[in-house]
């Protein structure tokens, strides 16, 4: 009985934290613009991964200047990564806090490369062309 309650306790906390798992169906519910703030982004997913703050970007057109956004700080939480040989793949969760500290805007990005083989080196060098006059 103990060693099925021990191995019960370690599928627990094995399996912990595949139990929430952030997708864009529940960023989409849990993140909105312009009300959600910090503090309740850490209690959903924790800290991120990385922080940094971005000064904003603006746009000109002629004599009229755009704002694309008013910059704030940027938290970054990689869902899923693997690396295997010379194939990666990635998820990310990117959100914005204004200088208010609430979220401003969140992309949720799934990206996948791959490099390309290296070719094997010709035997031996083609012979240059002939220059034609």
């Amino acid at each position: 009985m103990r060693h099925a309650a021990s191995i019960l306790a370690v599928a627990t906390i094995l399996f912990a934290g595949c139990v929430y798992r952030i997708t864009p169906q529940n960023a989409e519910q849990k993140l909105i613009a312009g009300k959600t703030t910090k503090q309740e982004v850490v209690k959903l997913y924790g800290a991120p991964y990385l922080r940094y703050k971005t000064p904003g970007m603006s746009m000109a057109s002629g004599k009229k200047e755009y704002l694309l956004h008013a910059g704030g700080e940027i938290w970054l939480y990689y869902i899923h990564y693997l690396g295997m040989l010379d194939i990666m793949e990635q998820e990310t969760l990117r959100i914005l806090f204004d200088e208010k500290g609430i979220v401003s805007s969140y992309t949720f990005t799934n990206t996948t490369s791959a490099a390309l083989f290296p070719q094997k080196p010709p035997l031996r060098s083609p012979s240059p062309a002939p220059l034609l006059r």
